[in-house]
């Protein structure tokens, strides 16, 4: 009787998720939730609500540099997992906090010592 629900619904079929069977968007899912977790661990740590209104522009900046320390991070064979992606981006995230005068204490960031190299090129 699942099909009479969904005809009764208007018609609608469940959508299939046709993008979930290639292997790179699940890779890229699984990096972007490592991502999002550990997003929420700082910002839990530095006591800063997701909703605050500073965070949009900071998330904005900090993708922005991301991108670009992703490809240096790929092209130097860096970043060859999602822990060490998503570290990458938290780091990128850090220095935007920080730039906005948000202390974030370097203990609390994954250690990882060419990712701190390659942000501190990418952000000159």
């Amino acid at each position: 009787m699942v099909i009479d629900y969904y005809m009764f619904m208007g018609g609608l079929m469940p959508e299939v998720d046709e993008w979930g069977k290639d292997p790179q968007v699940r890779y890229l899912r699984q990096v972007f939730a490592r991502i999002d977790a550990l997003q929420g661990e700082l910002l839990e740590r530095l006591n800063i609500s997701p909703f605050d209104y500073r965070l949009s522009r900071i998330r904005d900046a900090a993708l922005k540099s991301f991108e670009k320390a992703w490809v240096l991070a790929v092209n130097r064979g860096i970043t060859t997992n999602e822990e060490e992606i998503a570290t990458l981006y938290i780091h990128c995230l850090a220095r935007m906090l920080s730039a906005n005068r948000i202390n974030v204490p370097v203990d609390i960031l994954p250690a990882h010592e060419k990712i701190a190299g390659i942000i501190k090129e990418v952000l000159k």
